[in-house]
């Protein structure tokens, strides 16, 4: 079993953060889900975290992507290994994205990260309230589906969007 520990970022985390990030893009992916826009270049270190600093508030978060709690997945040995950002809503906007995106460090797959970080999101989630938890993932991304349903979920639904093929699930807390 993966041993971490899932923690808010810190100012102090800048460094080991920005590694992170440019890990994803030397390894040709340009989106990190459930970053919260930590892929997006116009945003600094602390202007991002001042983003996630205010999604935690419904009176400070954009409304058009409600509150949310994001958290980096630190290992052992204080390295960032994954990212996850847990919804408490589904606005408008994340209706077919689900509560729950994540994604885990390309030199860290494959070592049950994401599997782990997804079990104690739902131990927070159901802390906020909720009962169950939608997922959404490709139809195609097998480390994703076996995260998922290692964690309970179950599938409610599939659907096409831009010509991209995605399946539900759902997790019952």
């Amino acid at each position: 079993m993966a041993n971490i520990s899932l923690v808010f970022p810190r100012i102090d985390m800048e460094a080991e953060a920005i590694a992170f990030k440019q890990e994803f893009f030397d390894n040709g992916q340009q989106t990190i889900n459930g970053s919260y826009k930590l892929d997006v270049d116009k945003y600094s270190y602390s202007a991002w975290l001042k983003i996630i600093t205010d999604n935690l508030h419904k009176e400070d978060a954009n409304p058009k992507y409600g509150t949310s709690h994001t958290f980096f997945a630190i290992n052992e040995e204080k390295k960032i290994v994954g990212v996850i950002n847990f919804r408490h809503t589904l606005t408008e906007f994340y209706k077919d994205s689900g509560h729950i995106g994540y994604s885990v460090r390309p030199s860290e797959r494959n070592k049950g990260y994401a599997t782990e970080m997804l079990k104690q999101l739902l131990t927070i989630a159901k802390a906020h309230g909720l009962s169950n938890i939608l997922l959404v993932c490709k139809t195609d991304n097998i480390a994703s589906i076996k995260v998922i349903t290692k964690n309970g979920g179950e599938i409610t639904r599939t659907f096409s969007k831009n010509n991209i093929n995605y399946t539900e699930y759902l997790i019952n807390l």
